[in-house]
């Protein structure tokens, strides 16, 4: 009973070691485009759920938190980027960073706005940066996202 106690205790310590983690935004890139099929006007920005990341160990061995979904479509044309907030915090929090690091797409990019996706707990997330930069926002895409609240 006291090592489950000291395991989960453990476990909580590196989860609020991460909350307070830099955060930022990676483009997916490629050395190949074999298409334009999922070329878009402005960039689509991911945004992962409560607890997400953007990756955990190497490449080959590892585990992507879109599956793979950002590279397949750097390789049709698509100009992607995954966000990475605070996995465990407000959505106003959340959304505070989100829009931050929209903004730095935007300037690093040159485009006038971007399209927001956003899983789980980053669908309230990407709803607040369309509430606070609706001029920024070209369209919201929310994936599994408790958009009436959760039981």
């Amino acid at each position: 009973m006291k090592y489950g106690q000291f395991i989960l205790a453990i476990f909580f310590a590196s989860v609020a070691l991460t909350a307070k983690a830099a955060t930022s935004a990676e483009q997916a890139t490629t050395k190949l485009i074999v298409s334009n099929y999922a070329k878009t006007k402005y960039p689509i920005v991911f945004n992962h759920g409560m607890a997400g990341f953007i990756s955990i160990g190497t490449d080959q061995f590892g585990l992507d938190y879109f599956y793979q979904i950002l590279p397949d479509l750097a390789r049709n044309g698509a100009n992607t980027w995954a966000t990475r907030v605070s996995p465990l915090n407000s959505t106003e929090v959340r959304g505070e960073q989100l829009a931050q690091q929209v903004e730095e797409i935007l300037a690093l990019t040159g485009a006038q706005k971007v399209n927001l996706v956003g899983h789980s707990h980053g669908g309230p997330t990407i709803r607040y940066v369309a509430g606070v930069l609706p001029e920024r926002v070209a369209s919201l895409t929310a994936v599994g996202a408790p958009n009436k609240g959760s039981p």
